[in-house]
């Protein structure tokens, strides 16, 4: 697992369900005026197609987590 954080202001509980959708940009989006809606929707497209998990959290003004969940390898060899 990978994950990556942030300090920023955070999303709104009832944004982070839709974060994932191409164009959605919620109430930061309309806030802050920068924001394009295709950011995460890219991450969640290529983790889908190299089968990668994806998931969010995320607090207003504390921050954000994503974390990419790598699949465990069946080919690997413990030592």
């Amino acid at each position: 697992m990978l994950t990556i954080e942030d300090e920023g202001v955070g999303i709104i509980e009832r944004d982070l369900d839709r974060v994932f959708e191409k164009g959605f940009t919620g109430e930061n989006g309309r806030k802050f005026g920068k924001s394009t809606g295709i950011g995460l929707y890219l991450c969640k497209k290529l983790c889908n197609k190299l089968g990668l998990g994806l998931e969010i959290q995320s607090e207003v003004n504390v921050g954000t987590k994503i974390s990419i969940i790598f699949p465990k390898a069946e080919n690997l060899v413990e030592k």
